[in-house]
C-alpha cells in the first residue's frame, strides 16, 4: 500500500500563522500596558499638584492679609524677593530650635507670605510642577469675596 504525502508543509504554515497572531496580540498588550503606565504617571502628577495647591490654599487662609505678597512670590521668576526693604528667600524668617529669635528672624506679614510663596514654588519645582496664580482673581467669577485661582502644569514625557 502506498501513502501519498499531500500534506507536506501545511503544518509549518499553520505554525507560522499562529505565531503571527500571537505576535499581534503581544504587541497590542504592550501598547495597552504603555497606555496604562502613562495614565498612572498622569494620576501621580495630578495628585502631587493638588497636594501642593491645597497647601497653598491653606497658607493663604492662615494669612489672608498677605495674599498679594504670596501671589507675587508664586508668579515671580526669582528665588528671592525684596519686601519692605528686606530680601526674602524660602529660608528667611525662620529661627532654629537651638537659638532664640533675633531681630533678623522677625518678619512682617507680607514677608512671611512671600517666604511661604517662595517655599511652595520651590517644592513644586522640585516635583517638576509649575504653579502660578491668576493675576486678577479667578476669571468668570463674581461675588463678595475675591476668589483666587491656582494653576498647575507639568509635562508627561513619553515612555519610549
Amino acid at each position: 500500500m502506498r501513502i501519498e504525502n499531500t500534506q507536506a508543509g501545511v503544518g509549518l504554515i499553520e505554525v507560522m500563522v499562529a505565531l503571527l497572531l500571537l505576535a499581534v496580540a503581544v504587541l497590542g498588550f504592550s501598547a495597552m500596558q504603555m497606555s496604562a503606565i502613562k495614565a498612572t504617571d498622569e494620576s501621580l502628577m495630578r495628585t502631587r499638584s493638588l497636594a501642593i495647591m491645597r497647601g497653598g490654599a491653606e497658607t493663604m487662609r492662615t494669612n489672608p492679609s498677605g495674599i498679594a505678597a504670596f501671589k507675587t512670590a508664586i508668579n515671580g521668576s526669582s528665588d528671592s524677593v525684596t519686601v519692605d526693604s528686606k530680601v526674602i528667600t524660602k529660608s528667611s524668617c525662620v529661627t532654629s530650635a537651638n537659638t532664640a529669635p533675633t531681630a533678623a528672624a522677625s518678619c512682617t506679614i507680607n514677608q512671611l507670605a512671600t517666604r511661604d510663596g517662595l517655599l511652595l514654588k520651590s517644592y513644586a519645582s522640585a516635583n517638576d510642577i509649575n504653579i502660578g496664580m491668576a493675576p486678577n482673581g479667578c476669571p468668570g467669577t463674581s461675588g463678595n469675596q475675591e476668589l483666587q485661582c491656582f494653576v498647575a502644569s507639568w509635562e508627561i514625557l513619553p515612555l519610549i
